[in-house]
């Protein structure tokens, strides 16, 4: 495939989901955006009174070494948020416990995955935070906690290919 920003092939096996914005931010007027959002690659504020965190949320592939991450934002409390804004470029993140989140995108192999319980851990300055889902009987949780294969892997990043 052919990349659109930088006009190289990239295989799409290398290639995994990803969402630009919370789904509530995306939804608003180019206008809106405007006057409503705060917003950076990794963080975003509605209106002064939602608060997302973009993060990574891993699913273990049997037949590979790393993970396929999809790239997706969770909303947090405002407390929660200004503390990891203050960790947001120290290595003392590490030493932090989770965050209480909860899924910020609708991933649309996955109906009902807006919303989903989830707990947000930073990694480290240089690396979007992970998100763990907690257990519930949605198939999302279910795939974090098992895994997935080869197949459902291309299901999502058919998504966006």
């Amino acid at each position: 495939m052919i990349c659109s920003k930088c006009g190289e092939e990239h295989l799409l096996e290398e290639m995994e989901l990803t969402f630009r914005r919370p789904d509530d931010a995306a939804k608003l007027s180019p206008e809106e955006r405007s006057r409503l959002l705060q917003e950076n690659n990794d963080l975003c504020v509605i209106e002064g009174k939602r608060f997302f965190i973009r993060g990574l949320l891993p699913l273990s592939v049997e037949s590979r070494e790393h993970p396929y991450c999809i790239g997706l934002w969770v909303e947090v409390p405002q407390s929660s948020f200004e503390r990891i804004y203050d960790l947001w470029d120290s290595d003392e993140q590490l030493n932090e416990p989770p965050f209480e989140a909860r899924l910020a995108n609708e991933i649309p192999t996955s109906n009902g995955s807006l919303g989903l319980e989830a707990e947000l851990r930073l990694t480290g300055p240089t690396t979007r935070p992970d998100v763990f889902l907690k257990s519930s009987t949605h198939p999302l949780y279910a795939e974090q906690a098992r895994g997935i294969d080869e197949h459902r892997a291309s299901e999502y990043t058919a998504l966006f290919a």
